[in-house]
């Protein structure tokens, strides 16, 4: 693994604790609920979460097939029309996302980090590595959400 992207890689090592940890004890009717009209329920942001690790893959350079492509590009918002999958479902897909993740930060070169990532993102570092440093926040963003909704239906918080 290149040295410059050490840490956010551990970023997303922890990341793939925490999500799992976060679904805990949740119910599949709870992942399914929504506390408002102007939340997401947990299934959503969960499928979200695993759709954009997949493209984290893609970005450092492994082709994968993301079994979520076509949901999320674009910004879509939840539509309560949308087939999302189970929580075991959810669960098992991250393990493939975090296993691809895992592979593509092992592969990646200081020369791929260094080019021209996919999209403009809010941090200012528009080459991959910086694009990938703002995932590694995106991802951490998600996975506080569904936290909190963990904690809001099962009184329990996140372990770490």
């Amino acid at each position: 693994m290149t040295t410059s992207i050490k840490n956010i890689h551990s970023v997303f090592s922890l990341n793939t604790r925490l999500f799992l940890n976060a679904l805990e004890e949740l119910t599949e009717a709870q992942v399914k609920e929504r506390i408002s009209e102007h939340n997401n329920p947990i299934n959503w942001i969960a499928t979200h979460t695993i759709w954009a690790r997949y493209n984290v893959s893609m970005i450092l350079g492994i082709p994968v097939q993301n079994p979520y492509q076509g949901l999320f590009e674009n910004f879509k918002a939840y539509d309560v029309t949308m087939d999302l999958p189970s929580l075991a479902t959810l669960k098992s897909e991250w393990q493939k996302a975090s296993e691809h993740l895992e592979k593509a930060f092992e592969q990646v070169t200081e020369a791929h980090l260094a080019a021209d990532g996919p999209f403009k993102n809010p941090i200012g570092d528009n080459s991959n590595a910086g694009t990938i440093a703002f995932l590694a926040q995106h991802e951490s963003y998600d996975i506080g959400q569904i936290a909190f909704l963990k904690k809001y239906y099962t009184k329990q918080a996140m372990k770490y």
